[in-house]
């Protein structure tokens, strides 16, 4: 038992000193490795001296050549002895390098390439040293080249052999993936030998040119997959390219393509013609009833038409999961005659009303330009002065005749108030120049801006509207509305604040030119802070507001704008739309009011625009257009009864 324990522990520490051996020979060629690449050679040679040493089989023959290449690189030319060269061959490997030769001898000595092809070879003098360069050898055939040494009338020869590379076949793409319909591709091949296409099937055309093929694989005909190995044979080598393509469609087929119901429906029957293993249903709409009723036969039942007088189509889908196909179904609509109800809804032939209504405006704005600014120029000319209103309390009120015209058709003309707010906030951190009441600098540096917009419109509005009346009994009824309406600006008004301020200003000078970007550091500018507020009726062309300044001078100074026109035209045309439920003459219902006129005016949009603290003007918009809609919630009662 001792025997055995003292023979296992023996066998484990050799093995154990063999892979610290192992570790520490392949420590050491690194290492070598390392200082050749350093350009510390004395040492790198002592450490390749030292894997020589241990012995290790994987890094001895490697660590010698390095040796004997240190060598040649450290000798020092002889000048003492006669005319001399360290070797009369040079073998450098196929990846191509440097390999270096020493010239003995007391005398001036000149070397060529007298020899073989020189484009791969060249050689370099130096100091008693020959340098031989050659580039990668990518064929498979040794190429040599003789580089002549004279010295006072006599020479030497060097044999230089840059190694056959091995044999080079390698393909573009190993895999090529062709559709059911077949296509073309191409493969480049990488080869520094002859070579030959083999294995092509019959599916398949080849087309071999002087470094790459052509394959053209055929329409698949049939619903399976199908593949090869097609190969690429050099002199000793030999590569597959795989080829893949995809199954051909199944036939499908139908005994009828169209299917015409008319508005009462009914059923039509339908024979498959396929040869895919199975087939299903794809979509088909909701007022069909489809089923399978037998291997290859389908049934579609129509279910009839409601009364909406439109007539319906839509596409039964069968799919075998390679294709679908559809079956193309119309039925015809009901007789309009059939949604005109053969009573009216009652009442008086002329009635009366007013109403009340809660408003949700919606401000829709566009230019042509990089942003869409409001009313106020802040000169940024960039999207951080793109508006974005938000709305607050809204409502309208207003009074209506309702006038029959035939059976249920009516015709409501009245005349509402509407009243109206939105706003808009602006902030902004940005590099300004500022005016500083000196024709001879002026000032930049960050402000940061912060203003409101505060909006309030009050229109009144003359709506013309085709009402029609669908009746659910005898004293109530759903009405659809529909028509133009005239909208009359009676007032609009724009309250602006807000603040600009700059802690930090810097003086630059200005010349005959304009301002310039020349730092006076010997002036200092007191921080930019001023308040401004002020309100514009938006169907004039003029604008008063204050900036007051405060900071250390605490000024207010009142200023005004004259524009070329008013921001707003105070006539405009829009439309309503809406749906209403009445009982007993109280009414509740939903519009939705659009203008379908621009109401901005051209000449203020695309002009300077209201402008505050003598920012530069030079960020117009063009092509500006502004549409307040609304949507309205509203009750009412009609003096009907």
């Amino acid at each position: 038992m001792k025997l055995k324990v003292f023979f296992i522990f023996t066998v484990f520490s050799l093995g154990l000193i063999l892979q610290i051996h192992a570790q520490s020979c392949r420590d050491l060629y690194r290492e070598a490795k390392s200082l050749e690449k350093q350009g510390k050679l004395e040492k790198a040679k002592t450490k390749y001296q030292q894997v020589i040493s241990c012995g290790d089989k994987l890094y001895y023959d490697d660590s010698k050549e390095r040796v004997n290449w240190i060598d040649r690189i450290l000798r020092k030319p002889n000048l003492v002895k006669p005319f001399a060269i360290s070797e009369n061959e040079v073998i450098i490997p196929y990846q191509g390098g440097q390999d270096v030769i020493t010239v003995d001898g007391n005398g001036n000595w000149q070397a060529e390439i007298v020899g073989g092809e020189k484009e791969w070879c060249t050689i370099k003098k130096g100091k008693g040293k020959i340098y031989i360069l050659s580039k990668a050898n990518e064929s498979n055939i040794d190429r040599t080249c003789i580089v002549s040494v004279s010295m006072n009338g006599k020479s030497k020869e060097i044999q230089v052999r840059n190694e056959k590379a091995p044999e080079i076949l390698i393909p573009s793409v190993e895999n090529i993936t062709f559709p059911y319909n077949g296509e073309t591709n191409t493969v480049e091949i990488h080869a520094n030998t002859d070579w030959e296409v083999k294995n092509v099937p019959e599916w398949v055309k080849s087309n071999k040119e002087e470094d790459k093929i052509t394959f053209t694989a055929l329409a698949n005909e049939n619903n399976a997959e199908r593949k090869a190995e097609i190969k690429i044979q050099g002199t000793s080598k030999t590569v597959i390219i795989n080829i893949y393509q995809g199954a051909g469609l199944d036939h499908l087929a139908f005994s009828k393509n169209d299917l015409h119901f008319g508005p009462d429906g009914g059923d039509e029957y339908i024979n498959i013609y396929t040869d895919a293993e199975e087939w299903r249903l794809g979509d088909f709409p909701h007022w069909c009833q489809v089923s399978k009723v037998a291997d290859n036969l389908l049934r579609v039942h129509c279910t009839p038409n409601e009364p909406i007088n439109l007539n319906r189509e839509a596409s039964v889908n069968v799919t075998t999961g390679k294709q679908m196909l559809g079956i193309n179904v119309t039925q015809e609509a009901k007789p309009f005659v059939a949604i005109i109800p053969t009573s009216g809804i009652g009442g008086k032939a002329v009635s009366f009303g007013f109403h009340a209504g809660y408003l949700f405006p919606m401000i829709s704005t566009s230019s042509g330009g990089n942003f869409t600014g409001s009313l106020v120029n802040y000169a940024n000319g960039t999207s951080l002065e793109e508006a974005s209103y938000t709305t607050s309390s809204s409502f309208a009120v207003g009074g209506y005749a309702d006038i029959r015209v035939y059976k249920n058709l009516y015709l409501t003309v009245g005349l509402d108030f509407t009243h109206y707010k939105y706003k808009n906030d602006y902030q902004a951190n940005d590099i300004r120049n500022v005016m500083v009441g000196s024709n001879t600098y002026y000032g930049k540096g960050k402000i940061q801006d912060n203003y409101q917009e505060d909006y309030t419109f009050n229109t009144l509005e003359i709506p013309i509207i085709a009402s029609y009346r669908f009746p659910v009994t005898k004293i109530s009824h759903i009405q659809l509305n529909i028509g133009p309406v005239i909208n009359i600006g009676l007032s609009a008004k724009m309250k602006f604040s807000g603040t600009s301020d700059g802690e930090k200003l810097d003086a630059y000078e200005m010349d005959r030119f304009g301002m310039t970007d020349h730092l006076l550091e010997e002036i200092e500018l007191y921080p930019h802070h001023i308040q401004a507020s002020g309100s514009m009726n938006l169907y004039d062309n003029k604008v008063s507001y204050t900036e007051t300044y405060v900071e250390h001078n605490y000024a207010t100074v009142e200023k005004s704008q004259e524009f070329e026109a008013a921001p707003f035209k105070r006539f405009n045309l829009g439309a309503r739309l809406g749906v209403a439920y009445e009982y007993s003459g109280i009414s509740i219902g939903v519009d939705y009011n659009f203008i379908c006129t621009n109401m901005a005016n051209k000449r203020y949009w695309e002009g300077e625009r209201w402008t505050v603290f003598d920012y530069s003007n030079n960020n117009l918009m063009s092509g500006y257009k502004q549409y307040n809609h609304y949507l309205q919630i509203k009750i009412g009662y009609t003096f009907r009864y």
